[in-house]
């Protein structure tokens, strides 16, 4: 079956409007569905490897399936590829952060430490709440963080707005890692720096995820 997907476009906002546009909307979540899938083989495709052989052929068997099973499919074959990305960059970021490297954390502190310069310097979403955290006030109030977000990202921009208060809940989770020196569950670093990777509802799903398992390992330090 042809369709296009968000490589046939210059943005991915683009791409969304053409769904939101073009396609009934029973068949959205297929079409988003299927547009997930080639970001993910862009992706592969930007760290210089192949898209796996397996995830290929299970993509073109659900390309033969009745529309009812069609979405379903889909969104269990992107669970599948995002664990698969995940474990490559923590495969590819191994190396660099092994323990006879002078610059490898040595400790929960450190490590929470690089994470949160690493996205204040790199991920402009976070960098938004940094700035905002940072800027002179003696008290931080929601309203305001608000405003900040609508005048910095426009009024229209819901989904980014949304994606960067995330990143606020982020911060802070990290923030109560940091002071309580817990160490911060495996693939971490690897599952936040993929978030700013994502485009559409997988990022807001993904982010959602990272979240609550942050949330789960800290309620689960304070029981023990």
């Amino acid at each position: 079956m042809t369709r296009k997907t968000p490589s046939d476009f210059t943005s991915h906002d683009d791409w969304l409007s053409y769904v939101r546009r073009e396609i009934a909307v029973s068949d959205q979540p297929c079409a988003l569905a299927f547009g997930r899938v080639d970001l993910f083989r862009s992706f592969y495709g930007m760290q210089g490897h192949e898209f796996p052989a397996p995830f290929a052929t299970e993509l073109e068997r659900i390309d033969e399936m009745h529309e009812a099973e069609r979405t379903p499919a889909l969104e269990t074959l992107n669970k599948a590829i995002l664990a698969n990305l995940t474990q490559l960059l923590a495969d590819q970021s191994t190396p660099s952060l092994s323990a006879s490297d002078p610059l490898a954390p040595r400790s929960s502190h450190e490590q929470i430490h690089q994470l949160r310069s690493h996205l204040a310097q790199k991920k402009p979403y976070f960098a938004l709440w940094t700035a905002y955290k940072n800027s002179e006030r003696e008290q931080l109030i929601i309203e305001d963080w608000h405003q900040f977000l609508l005048l910095q990202l426009g009024t229209e921009c819901i989904e980014e707005i949304e994606f960067t208060r995330a990143m606020a809940e982020l911060d802070k989770l990290l923030t109560l890692f940091h002071d309580g020196n817990r160490v911060l569950p495996g693939l971490s670093f690897e599952r936040i720096w993929f978030l700013h990777s994502l485009r559409g509802p997988e990022r807001m799903l993904q982010t959602r995820a990272v979240l609550g398992m942050l949330t789960a390992e800290l309620t689960a330090c304070a029981s023990a």
